[in-house]
């Protein structure tokens, strides 16, 4: 049922039963399924239930029959209304409430909040962003409250509160078959030589479920999902997307070439952070940080403060003995 119609016939049947929502969860083409969840308040019997409605299951207007329901204590809600009313005043700007990546057409997210007589709707794309923390709890008492079945889900879109992915900005998603597609369809470039340019891959990795590449001194990042067959891709330079550069680490990235990136580990005011690293350049650490190159300057830094977890050989140790004391 398109979504249009679905919200249509859903604000009937809530109307119906004397429910109002307080919040609305709209999950739109995760691994191309869809759903609906909705905190609301039913006047009839003075109770607060969490509907949950997986959306392709719906086939006619009847769609209550797929209504799941749990009942949620108040305070639960309370809470999640306190939280809600402290941080919205930093969002009475639409724009500060989208956080949509507008070249990703998958892993949709929309959220509208129902707080006295407003709506404020809230737009992001796979990822609860790490500067809207402050609905970090309140999604984890909606879904905690639907089936378990969503656990996977709600773990995904919270990752990067918890530290557990990078925010990354892809600008291309692509539905095929990495393993499978030559991928040529999607690279026109390919069919004329003279803008035909091979470059010198220097790293390539799978990290974290994700690939990274350097080539010709530009950063590629690369997801892939396996089941859902999309493919993600990010790079440091957008007019590069659809180049043979990319072409070129997507065919290595299908022969299983790897060349691994030096790793560290950099010291600072008593806190440790991990980096791919690409090497030395003069008196400066290049590294990948924030999903950006980026480089560490090695001037009056103390070279105990620089760990070293991979090296190849002991070229990165040889070359920062050269440039520190």
């Amino acid at each position: 049922m398109h979504k249009k119609n679905t919200n249509k016939v859903i604000k009937k049947i809530l109307k119906k039963k004397k429910e109002y929502p307080i919040l609305e969860i709209y999950i739109s083409n995760y691994n191309k399924s869809n759903f609906y969840l909705s905190l609301v308040y039913n006047s009839i019997i003075d109770k607060f239930k969490v509907l949950y409605i997986p959306i392709d299951a719906v086939d006619t207007d009847r769609i209550e029959e797929y209504c799941c329901y749990q009942f949620i204590n108040v305070k639960s809600v309370s809470y999640i209304i306190n939280q809600i009313k402290t941080a919205l005043p930093n969002y009475e700007l639409s724009e500060s409430r989208d956080k949509r990546n507008k070249d990703i057409d998958n892993f949709k997210i929309d959220i509208n909040f129902y707080i006295e007589k407003k709506i404020y709707d809230f737009h992001m794309t796979r990822y609860l962003p790490k500067e809207w923390k402050f609905l970090f709890e309140t999604i984890t008492l909606i879904f905690e409250h639907v089936p378990n079945i969503m656990g996977e889900l709600a773990m995904e879109i919270l990752s990067v509160v918890m530290n557990a992915n990078d925010l990354i900005e892809y600008q291309a998603s692509l539905n095929c078959d990495l393993w499978e597609n030559s991928l040529i369809e999607f690279f026109p470039i390919l069919n004329d030589e003279k803008k035909l340019i091979e470059g010198t891959i220097s790293f390539l990795e799978k990290v974290n479920g994700k690939y990274y590449a350097i080539i010709e001194k530009h950063l590629l990042i690369i997801e892939y999902n396996d089941s859902t067959k999309i493919l993600n891709i990010f790079c440091d330079d957008k007019n590069l997307l659809y180049s043979s550069y990319t072409y070129q680490v997507l065919k290595a990235i299908k022969e299983n070439l790897e060349k691994p990136f030096f790793k560290v580990k950099i010291i600072a005011n008593e806190e440790k952070y991990n980096y791919l690293c690409l090497g030395v350049d003069k008196s400066k650490l290049k590294i990948i940080k924030n999903n950006k190159l980026a480089t560490i300057s090695l001037v009056n830094r103390d070279r105990k403060d620089i760990i070293i977890l991979e090296d190849n050989g002991t070229w990165l140790q040889d070359e920062l003995d050269k440039v520190m004391v």
